[in-house]
């Protein structure tokens, strides 16, 4: 008897390509990590099983037992229905497993918070990924929602990516647990509703590493020694390295650090006295260039290449001072011989920075102009500020363990 072969129409075919948990729902462990990753469900617990049912996703237990009792005397108990987003598939109907416990009688469902928080449809990948892409490029809520759609399937609304923002609670910007001691101080100011608040930030200059920031409302001297006093505890205090602000110096002192001031900011300081004394007054072509020949000798003095150098200009200073300007006697003796100690302290320790250029360009690369006045609330301003901080701290840390994206 002659045996034909009859092939199966390719009408019945599938595109996907089936595997073996596709059949036997005890292999589902086994599944890949590409299949994971691409169904958005790589975080998942590695008691969690999660099976593909008729286009939907059905969540339950490897091994289930009651939370109460700890018993594994359970049975399935009927389910209940989810609506998710995951990353790649977009919205999916999810079955979750409702079991009973014989022993005692409890009812319990499969616990699946290691993929999505309680109470939220948008899954923990998807939170993350909308956290690093602001955190990276800074984009607005909307190009996020297209790249959301157009990459990635995922199709929400620009109030949940606004919730994910401003809902990220890990406000520990740090990678080091021990800093160098040498720091820069400043503050940034951002309107929220129209009033002014302040980030307060603290920088190590040798590991390149923000220490600590906060959003206040003030920038009073109590608020500054507070923010520094907790931002130092228990770490070496040797200098810390600001602008000119009346409510720097007084609570740096009071921390017990030794303070430097920025030789950018003590310059542009000079020079602004200068210029308005020079509006003031109708100086002639010689007085003019006396000035500046008295405004150069003060120049030396922060520019002076040893700590020797400093003293013998400035009393060569205090030598002429019968002869001096009046914007340059002033100077002199209300700015110059006061904090004498705090220009030239980087003449006594080289390690010492003389300006605080790097927060500045730290402030620039985070929070620039065009984002920090169209802020709303104190914690959407708070968030923001530490998602971008956390990204450029990995980015630029000089530590040992140094992270990157």
């Amino acid at each position: 008897m002659n045996k034909d072969n009859t092939k199966a129409p390719c009408s019945i075919l599938e595109d996907k390509q089936l595997k073996l948990f596709d059949f036997f729902e005890e292999f589902s462990e086994y599944e890949s990590y590409g299949e994971k990753l691409s169904n958005g469900c790589l975080n998942s617990d590695d008691n969690l099983i999660r099976l593909t049912k008729h286009g939907n996703f059905y969540f339950k237990y490897k091994y289930a037992f009651c939370p109460d009792c700890y018993s594994s005397n359970v049975v399935k108990n009927g389910n209940y229905v989810r609506k998710l987003y995951f990353l790649n598939v977009g919205e999916q109907k999810c079955i979750i497993q409702k079991y009973k416990c014989k022993k005692c009688g409890k009812i319990f469902y499969t616990d699946i918070k290691s993929i999505v928080d309680e109470n939220c449809n948008i899954t923990k990948p998807v939170i993350e990924y909308i956290n690093e892409i602001y955190s990276v490029s800074g984009n607005s809520i909307y190009k996020i929602q297209y790249m959301l759609k157009r990459f990635f399937n995922v199709d929400i609304s620009h109030q949940s990516i606004e919730s994910c923002i401003i809902s990220d609670e890990n406000d520990d910007i740090s990678v080091n647990e021990s800093y160098s001691g040498y720091y820069l101080f400043d503050s940034l100011w951002t309107k929220i509703n129209g009033v002014w608040n302040y980030f307060l930030v603290l920088f190590d200059v040798k590991l390149n590493s923000v220490v600590s920031m906060d959003l206040v409302e003030s920038e009073d001297i109590g608020t500054i020694y507070k923010f520094l006093d907790d931002s130092l505890r228990n770490q070496p205090k040797i200098c810390i390295v600001s602008d000119l602000k009346d409510e720097y110096h007084p609570a740096i002192e009071k921390v017990g650090v030794r303070h430097q001031f920025c030789m950018f900011h003590t310059k542009q300081k000079i020079n602004r006295n200068i210029r308005e004394d020079k509006k003031r007054n109708n100086y002639s072509d010689e007085e003019l260039e006396y000035l500046n020949y008295c405004k150069q000798l003060v120049f030396d003095v922060l520019d002076a290449n040893d700590l020797e150098s400093a003293k013998k200009g400035r009393d060569y200073l205090i030598s002429i001072q019968n002869n001096l300007p009046k914007v340059i006697f002033n100077l002199l003796w209300f700015f110059i011989i006061p904090y004498f100690k705090t220009i030239t302290f980087h003449l006594e320790n080289s390690n010492v920075p003389t300006t605080s250029n790097k927060i500045e360009n730290f402030f620039q690369k985070v929070f620039p102009k065009h984002i920090k006045k169209t802020l709303r609330t104190f914690e959407g301003a708070r968030t923001r500020f530490s998602l971008k901080t956390k990204y450029w701290v990995q980015r630029n840390f000089r530590g040992i363990h140094h992270q990157s994206y």
